[in-house]
């Protein structure tokens, strides 16, 4: 045999003209995907696994465009995967009190503009 069955090449990827290697893409996924699956399994009372699985996707949605935007290697893949199931539903609040601040910061700057008048203070 003269052919490898292993590449010394980092197999990559595409998502939207994007390029990222797939390895980590695929550590993160499954760390996503383990630690939501022990979350849903540990908690009490009645089941919700339509929510869970919404839960599930948003994690997943954000850890890929991570470990994309920022080409974590395989172990920073694998933990940031893990932190952001483990936050889990936080990402909404945290999400909706980032955006109700960047609002607010335009907002007040608009109110500041209007009020101000534009030009300055008037001389008497």
């Amino acid at each position: 045999m003269t052919g490898t069955l292993f590449s010394q090449q980092p197999v990559v990827w595409w998502i939207a003209g994007y390029p990222f290697p797939a390895g980590p893409m695929v550590v993160c996924i499954c760390a996503v995907i383990i630690t939501r699956v022990v979350i849903g399994l540990q908690a009490k009372g009645k089941a919700q696994w339509a929510l869970d699985l919404s839960i599930t996707a948003l994690c997943l949605l954000i850890t890929v465009l991570w470990v994309q935007a920022h080409q974590l290697d395989m172990l920073a893949a694998g933990i940031t995967g893990i932190g952001i199931a483990a936050i889990g539903a936080s990402i909404i609040g945290m999400a909706k009190g980032f955006v109700a601040g960047r609002i607010k910061a335009a907002m007040q700057a608009f109110g500041e503009t209007l009020i101000g008048g534009g030009s300055g203070k008037s001389e008497r």
